[in-house]
């Protein structure tokens, strides 16, 4: 069974060339897979005002989808999916994956899954340094607790450090990615973080296919890369704040 290794959240920040970003990123991707065959997969989430997925569709190859794209290599294909970064009136992050529907920030969260879930995105609540605390960790919890179907799903990322565990991620599906910062040089983590499950994509709709092979296997999923190291971290938490 073919194997896929997926980053399910990547930004391209304004002033990246995506392709560049995203060759670059799947070199690094199948290295870290060490020889062995498999499809690179690229889930953006990407923020309001961002389109690099549409800069990217003047140089690959379409499907039956409007979530999904092919980016040829020359030595294997990988695969691009539509996403959104939102945030809700309750000022938290929220990820709407393999969707090309558009959502708009400052609605309540509630509301905003409601309107992912009728796109058939997958739902995602992204880890992030302070994120889950307080208020917005309550608010969390809530929505996990209600949500009897399972359609929420965490997203873990390549810069929580190691020494900060997450007891949530012990309960529900985990999609990883890099969730590279605006930070200079740090768009190289792009690829080398993520989740990896066993499935078959079809060429025209691999984006339905995707959401279903998560929904259905996502708790048996493996993850590849390494969390970030405490210097690492700290580092550039205070290049954000040094850049706010």
């Amino acid at each position: 069974m073919p194997e896929l290794m997926i980053d399910a959240h990547v930004h391209l920040h304004p002033g990246d060339d995506p392709w560049d970003r995203l060759m670059q990123a799947h070199e690094r991707m199948m290295a870290a897979a060490g020889g062995k065959d498999c499809l690179a997969v690229f889930m953006l989430a990407e923020q309001q005002g961002c389109d690099a997925f549409g800069t990217l569709k003047a140089s690959a190859r379409t499907t039956a989808e409007p979530e999904s794209l092919w980016l040829e290599t020359g030595s294997a294909d990988l695969l691009v999916l539509a996403g959104r970064q939102v945030v809700s009136a309750e000022r938290l992050e929220m990820l709407a994956l393999a969707t090309a529907a558009d959502f708009v920030d400052g609605a309540p969260a509630q509301q905003l899954i409601e309107a992912m879930d009728a796109a058939d995105a997958l739902i995602i609540l992204p880890w992030g340094v302070g994120k889950w605390a307080g208020a917005r960790g309550r608010l969390v919890d809530r929505l996990l607790a209600g949500d009897s179907e399972e359609r929420l799903l965490l997203g873990d990322n390549g810069g929580r450090p190691a020494f900060w565990p997450e007891r949530r991620f012990r309960h529900r599906t985990v999609l990883r990615g890099s969730d590279p910062l605006p930070l200079g040089g740090d768009a190289r983590r792009i690829g080398t973080f993520g989740t990896m499950v066993q499935g078959r994509l079809s060429a025209d709709r691999p984006g339905r296919d995707l959401r279903l092979l998560i929904r259905s296997t996502g708790r048996q999923a493996r993850h590849y890369g390494a969390l970030a190291g405490p210097l690492h971290f700290l580092g550039n938490q205070f290049r954000l704040r040094m850049a706010s």
